[in-house]
């Protein structure tokens, strides 16, 4: 009897230790895998955010939709104040996608965030115009000087054209923007000079629009730009020195002069560098005297001038109103 208990003792200690060696050979075969994992973009805007690129705003702003992490863009939409100045509606239900990073750079502001699902689609109603008739032409735009102007600036515009009335309406529009009128408005027939005011406007490109007061207007795309405005030259004073002088001295007039600016004199190949032009302010260089002799190429004729803004190499020359005459005997 004892004999038994002894070996039955023995074969639940052999069960046991094969017990316990399967267990560490299956820990020891065993490995464990961890996956990295990337934490998704925090996205700085959400569904119903309105957002704008400045404090400012705007009539016609952006609302944010939805952000998709797995594409890190955001879709968004146009919306509309209503008539008592509460935010919104749509007018459609179209909507973009954009990269979150490029929306959040160039939309940096949010306006206020509203309920998505409580903005409703407003359909425009067409408005019925009633046949009017016309007498004469309507307004045509030729030319708007100077079609540049840095921002924040404030500019007047002469506008050049044909049949253009009195009480005119000149606009600067920039698409997706509520526009700038002009004010202290002057009209002719084929000219119209007005004043815009730039402050908080947006870099880029601008249209130029004249409505008439019957209705009727024209559009020149692209004809206006706010930004780094190229310096525009529209006389020099004197314009015209003889060969050899150099006591004369010449002021230059324009728009959009920067501090630091290089003039030239040009014919051809030939080019008389201003030395030490100084600005008198946006609209004014002084520069010279300057020789002009055979020494340095000068000869007598018309010449090119030349203003370059140094800072950001933009440029405007003056053509062929700047003479060069032979020297006369008396002299």
């Amino acid at each position: 009897m004892n004999r038994n208990i002894r070996f039955g003792v023995f074969l639940c200690f052999l069960i046991i230790a094969a017990v316990f060696i399967a267990g560490c050979s299956d820990q020891s075969g065993s490995t464990v895998t961890t996956t990295a994992t990337t934490a998704a973009p925090l996205a700085k805007y959400t569904s119903g955010d309105i957002i704008a690129r400045t404090a400012s705003g705007g009539n016609q702003l952006y609302i944010i939709k939805n952000y998709d992490p797995a594409t890190d863009q955001y879709e968004r939409a146009w919306i509309y104040p209503n008539a008592d100045g509460s935010w919104g509606h749509f007018i459609d239900s179209k909507t973009d996608k954009s990269d979150r990073a490029i929306i959040e750079k160039v939309y940096p502001v949010l306006i206020r965030h509203v309920t998505l699902s409580a903005i409703p689609v407003v359909t425009p109603t067409p408005i019925v115009v009633a046949n009017v008739t016309y007498v004469g032409d309507g307004p045509s735009i030729a030319n708007i000087t100077p079609a540049s102007a840095g921002q924040d600036a404030t500019i007047t515009l002469t506008i050049t054209g044909n049949n253009f009335q009195t009480g005119a309406i000149p606009k600067l529009l920039q698409p997706g923007s509520a526009g700038v009128t002009g004010s202290a408005v002057t009209v002719s027939s084929n000219s119209i000079t007005a004043t815009f005011s730039l402050f908080q406007k947006d870099a880029g490109h601008y249209n130029v629009i004249v409505t008439n007061p019957d209705g009727r207007s024209d559009i020149l795309q692209n004809a206006f730009t706010i930004g780094n405005a190229a310096p525009s030259i529209t006389s020099i004073t004197p314009d015209t020195v003889e060969m050899n002088d150099t006591s004369v001295a010449y002021t230059i007039a324009g728009q959009n002069f920067a501090t630091g600016v290089k003039v030239s004199f040009l014919k051809g190949s030939t080019e008389i560098v201003c030395i030490n032009p100084s600005q008198i302010d946006t609209t004014k260089i002084s520069c010279g005297p300057i020789a002009f002799n055979l020494g340095n190429g000068a000869s007598s004729g018309l010449w090119d001038v030349k203003v370059v803004n140094i800072e950001d190499a933009t440029s405007g020359t003056l053509s062929q109103k700047f003479t060069v005459v032979n020297a006369t005997s008396s002299s």
